[in-house]
């Protein structure tokens, strides 16, 4: 039984005590209020915890004692447990009137010097609160299986028995009374005996299945219980923690694009320190956001929480290692450095691009193009080249508006082109639709810029005489003068007649007519009437057009 403490042992701790709390104002000269107010609270509180604790040492001590003239008389391994129980207990009571009067733990000062690092119990310290859990969340299931493997060794052992009491009656039956009966009988008394035993122990099984099952919700459910167990406990640290996450993300973010606005006004391209410390700036803030993470709940005491943060960011830091190579690889873009150069021209999906901005996401762009913009995470471009562009180099061989003749005989209007497709409309209203990459492999002749016409044409050879001055000469002016009739005159630029060759069967002459990009439409139409323009003219002038002749000769016999 508890007795009342002993005054000898707790004048001096209370007189300390004491001492401290009337000390308390003469600190004031040296401590804030919130100090001195601490101070005379913990001296309140020692002198009511202090006397219990006393009295109980004194117990523990008395009891330590006892048992200790006993174990010296008998020597049992009992007592020695007892006694190491007893002592362990003390040591616990005495430190926790250690840290009631100074607050300061003793064990905890007495192992800074010896503090050794042990990564197993730190590491079984940061799991333990998930194995709880799990235990916890299984141990229904677990007893269930355990109770049906038990149910049926029992059944079995039960099924075995009966078998035996059924063969020892029957061999019974068959022999005489004799040494051999009473053998037998003393052995179906022994199965009978198992077989009520395993009959209740069936019995008892079944029923404890039953009350499991009964007891067990579905899985569902319980995962949904689970979930909603640990969100009513932590909603609070798990919101909170989350906040602190995103709120010193996004407040990093913003001094980022501040300080970026402002650094952009005075230059406009960043230089290298300046994506370095952009690059180590991102780094801090998403440390620092961790950080932030970790602390509140550390603050809120939320152990679990916070072993989870900790193993998240052990194997953040492990997959980061494993992907170091391509790390480097990525960083060496973003510190403009790499195969890829900011305001340079790149290829991606074989259609050119500007790097616009080179960052943790890139931004590529396509003046020429419709929503010719991407967004790219800065890993999409290693393994990408990128070069200068020329002085006033195109982006795209084509405009939306634009008429083009395609190397697979395609020709029409560009009614769309965007980074995915290109569509041409044809003459009658039939839309073909190109990837745009294939659009470029087709090599699209553009017709809006001003494009030419042409024709091959030959006269008999009955007219050589006028072949390379008069014919010449009456074609260019008979073809401008057609031209400018069915043209407008800016549409006409220029009509060139040339003589190409002495033929077979023909002198053959080549007509040539530039015409302006707005009469790009019109291209099928003035093709043919080229063609019926040299017609007419060799009529009006009397010229022969020739025709393939085969001549056979044929010698005398």
């Amino acid at each position: 039984m508890l007795r009342f403490w002993d005054a000898t042992r707790t004048i001096p701790v209370l007189a300390a005590v004491i001492c401290a709390a009337l000390a308390a104002p003469a600190l004031a000269q040296e401590t804030t209020d919130g100090q001195i107010a601490e101070v005379a609270e913990r001296a309140q509180t020692a002198a009511e915890i202090l006397p219990p604790l006393l009295e109980l040492e004194r117990s523990l001590q008395d009891q330590i004692a006892a048992i200790g003239d006993d174990a010296g008389e008998d020597g049992g391994d009992g007592a020695s447990d007892e006694l190491q129980r007893l002592r362990s207990e003390l040591d616990d009571i005495r430190e926790q009137i250690s840290i009631a009067v100074s607050g300061v733990s003793e064990r905890e000062y007495l192992a800074l010097d010896g503090a050794e690092f042990d990564l197993n119990s730190e590491v079984q310290n940061l799991v333990e609160p998930f194995i709880l859990i799990l235990n916890e969340a299984t141990t229904d299931a677990r007893q269930l299986e355990r109770s049906r493997r038990e149910l049926d060794v029992a059944t079995r052992r039960l099924g075995d028995a009966e078998t035996a009491i059924a063969n020892v009656t029957a061999a019974l039956e068959a022999l005489p009374e004799g040494l051999a009966a009473e053998r037998l009988e003393a052995n179906l008394a022994v199965w009978q005996e198992r077989q009520r035993f395993h009959g209740t122990q069936v019995q008892t099984l079944t029923q404890r299945i039953a009350d499991l099952q009964n007891r067990r919700t579905s899985v569902g459910r319980n995962v949904n219980s689970a979930f909603e167990i640990f969100f009513r406990d932590r909603s609070i640290s798990l919101l909170m923690g989350i906040g602190a996450f995103f709120g010193v993300l996004v407040l990093g973010r913003v001094l980022m694009l501040i300080s970026r606005r402002i650094f952009v006004r005075r230059q406009q391209d960043r230089t290298f320190a300046m994506r370095l410390t952009g690059v180590l700036f991102s780094l801090a803030t998403l440390i620092g956001s961790f950080i932030a993470m970790l602390a509140v709940f550390n603050l809120r005491n939320d152990w679990l929480l916070l072993g989870l943060s900790i193993l998240l960011f052990i194997a953040a830091i492990w997959l980061a290692i494993r992907m170091l190579p391509s790390l480097l690889e990525q960083l060496w873009v973003l510190l403009n450095l790499g195969a890829v150069q900011e305001r340079e021209r790149v290829l991606f999906n074989g259609v050119p691009f500007r790097v616009e901005k080179l960052s943790f996401f890139t931004d590529l762009v396509n003046p020429a193009l419709d929503g010719g913009e991407f967004t790219l995470p800065v890993r999409e471009l290693v393994g990408m080249h990128s070069r200068p562009a020329a002085q006033d180099e195109a982006w795209f061989p084509s405009e939306k508006g634009d008429w083009v003749r395609l190397s697979d005989g395609n020709a029409g209007q560009v009614v769309a082109q965007t980074p995915e497709m290109v569509v041409v409309e044809l003459l009658g209203g039939a839309q073909v639709t190109y990837q745009t990459a294939d659009y470029l492999a087709a090599t699209p002749e553009n017709l809006s810029h001003g494009y030419r016409v042409e024709i091959e044409f030959g006269i008999g050879y009955r007219h050589r005489s006028i072949s390379t001055d008069e014919v010449i000469e009456r074609l260019r002016d008979g073809v401008r003068s057609h031209f400018r009739a069915i043209l407008d005159e800016v549409d006409l630029r220029k009509v060139d007649v040339e003589f190409l060759r002495a033929g077979a069967s023909s002198l053959d002459y080549e007509i040539e007519i530039d015409i302006a990009g707005t009469a790009a439409h019109r291209f099928e139409e003035l093709e043919r009437e080229l063609a019926r323009c040299v017609v007419m003219l060799a009529d009006m002038n009397g010229w022969e057009i020739p025709f393939t002749q085969i001549v056979v000769h044929n010698p005398a016999s």
